[in-house]
């Protein structure tokens, strides 16, 4: 039983992992503030998982200060940064698009 309970934990980690990085790829440059209120989650909650998509390096962090305050946004990364190409073997890297005929 504790097993199944972990699972789904697990996953539901997952899904919230990547709904925050969609909401961040289609929306670049919010703050948590904003973010939590696209997504409806508490801010608690998006600086969590922000967290871990900053540690995976899944999304670029940038800080600013305005006003004496720190203003913190967020960028996804494209799905190309995290493919090791050297490993693929078996699929051939694409051409940049100066290098395309």
């Amino acid at each position: 039983m504790l097993e199944i309970a972990n699972f789904i934990r697990r996953k539901r980690a997952f899904e919230n992992k990547w709904e925050l990085y969609d909401t961040i790829s289609k929306n670049p440059g919010l703050s948590i503030y904003d973010l939590s209120k696209k997504i409806n989650w508490t801010p608690g909650k998006v600086e969590y998982y922000i967290k871990k998509l900053v540690k995976d390096d899944m999304i670029e962090n940038s800080m600013r200060i305005e006003n004496n305050r720190v203003h913190r946004s967020f960028k996804a990364r494209k799905v190309g940064h995290f493919i090791n190409w050297d490993e693929m073997t078996h699929i051939q890297k694409p051409l940049k698009k100066d290098q395309q005929k």
